[in-house]
């Protein structure tokens, strides 16, 4: 198995804002921080304002330290894809969990059935039976006897063998011998002085 290095992160350049408003930032702080805190902080004062009003003394923390929890820790890099944000990657899991993958059906053209979220309760509900025993979410963990499993009701699974084939010089050679000699024979060959 071959090994090589990959050079592709000493090039990641990270934008910096070096001053604000003519405040001086002194080294910067990245644009993705920046952006994100724009985003975060008006997002979580204002859904706190429009619910709670003004917030209390006590509660001063809860109205601050969330948007900036999020925002320090969302602006950083994934370190399962280093390519992106830690929010980014957040949002992905949670539109996962939100819709589930749905396929893909007539190329998109009619929409999927909205079956995920059962099924994800009820595949939750098979790994850990204590959530079936809850009073008021009971029936979203167990699965009824009698409806089949909506992923399963489409029919078998198809199986597919895929064969495996390479084709040499030889082979490639042959196959351009036959297709110049039909094309001489049916009269379509390229005309002199013509490259193709």
């Amino acid at each position: 198995m071959r090994t090589s290095a990959t050079y592709t992160r000493h090039w990641d350049l990270e934008t910096r804002q070096h001053e604000l408003l003519g405040l001086d930032l002194g080294e910067g702080l990245p644009r993705t921080t920046l952006k994100y805190g724009a985003v975060m902080f008006p997002l979580w004062w204002g859904a706190w304002i429009v619910l709670f009003g003004f917030p209390l003394k006590p509660l001063i923390p809860l109205f601050l330290l969330p948007p900036l929890f999020f925002t320090y820790f969302g602006a950083k890099r994934s370190t399962l894809y280093w390519r992106r944000t830690n929010l980014l990657i957040w949002g992905v899991r949670l539109n996962f969990l939100n819709h589930g993958v749905r396929p893909v059906i007539g190329r998109g053209r009619i929409p999927a059935p909205k079956v995920g979220l059962r099924l994800r309760t009820q595949r939750l509900g098979e790994r850990s039976p204590q959530l079936r025993e809850m009073p008021a979410f009971s029936s979203m963990f167990t699965t009824d006897g009698d409806t089949p499993d909506a992923a399963e009701s489409c029919g078998k699974p198809a199986h597919l063998r895929p064969r495996l084939r390479m084709y040499g010089p030889d082979a490639v050679a042959k196959v351009r011998a036959k297709a110049t000699k039909r094309q001489r024979r049916t009269g379509k060959a390229a005309p002199k002085g013509t490259t193709s």
